[in-house]
């Protein structure tokens, strides 16, 4: 995942606020730590040079990588975001914190996409393991979910402050929790979206989706239970 600016923090809000911004808070420089731990796997790309996400072309994505959204899934214009990572989050809420809920589970994937430099943008993040595995897993992130209300993640140069509601969007896969959610950034930046983690058989998904606009809600629907429904294992 990526964060740029353009100018002022526009494009600062990238996918990468969607789970820690940077950690200076409005940076134009990539942040290095990913929050979904180790052995996390990436559709592969080229990031381009200058800032900017247009749409890139990954190499075909093999194993759970395969099960991500890809920009065939979702409407014209959508791409994959220049390859960059994230500093965890220090919350103990697993919406926020991946660390809290994919640790028992031995395989992980995830993805950053978009509909171009001001969005929306999507963070898909999926982790597999046997039954035992899932269901710790699972049973970990549903009981940290009273944790996720507010939290801000502060840097050098601003804040994000990230607010989480619990909503009614469909039933996904085995078992799903929907929220909306809002991130404010210092600068006056104010993003709207949505959450869904799932459980579907062997493996847990948690997908945000957030734009700088209103986004449409059957778009949102049909984007989650795509994600869900390919994200089995």
């Amino acid at each position: 995942m990526r964060v740029l600016s353009v100018n002022s923090c526009m494009v600062a809000f990238g996918s990468a606020a969607l789970v820690g911004l940077a950690a200076s808070g409005c940076s134009s420089s990539a942040a290095a730590t990913s929050p979904g731990g180790t052995g996390s796997a990436q559709p592969s790309v080229t990031a381009p040079s200058g800032i900017g996400t247009a749409p890139l072309t990954a190499a075909p994505a093999t194993g759970l990588a395969a099960k991500l959204l890809a920009p065939a899934d979702l409407p014209a214009g959508w791409g994959i975001d220049a390859s960059a990572t994230n500093p965890a989050m220090q919350t103990s809420c697993p919406l926020l914190n991946t660390a809290n809920w994919n640790t028992p589970l031995t395989s992980h994937a995830e993805t950053d996409l978009n509909g171009g430099m001001t969005g929306p943008f999507l963070v898909e993040q999926i982790a597999a393991g046997d039954q035992s595995q899932v269901n710790k897993s699972w049973d970990t992130l549903v009981n940290g979910l009273p944790k996720c209300t507010t939290y801000t993640h502060g840097g050098a140069n601003g804040s994000s402050t990230f607010s989480i509601v619990r909503t009614s969007l469909p039933a996904y896969g085995d078992s799903s929790y929907s929220f909306t959610l809002s991130i404010e950034i210092s600068t006056g930046i104010t993003g709207k979206g949505y959450i869904v983690a799932a459980r579907n058989g062997n493996s847990v998904v948690v997908v945000y989706v957030v734009g700088l606009t209103p986004l449409d809600k059957t778009f949102i629907e049909n984007t989650m239970s795509k994600a869900v429904t390919k994200a089995r294992t």
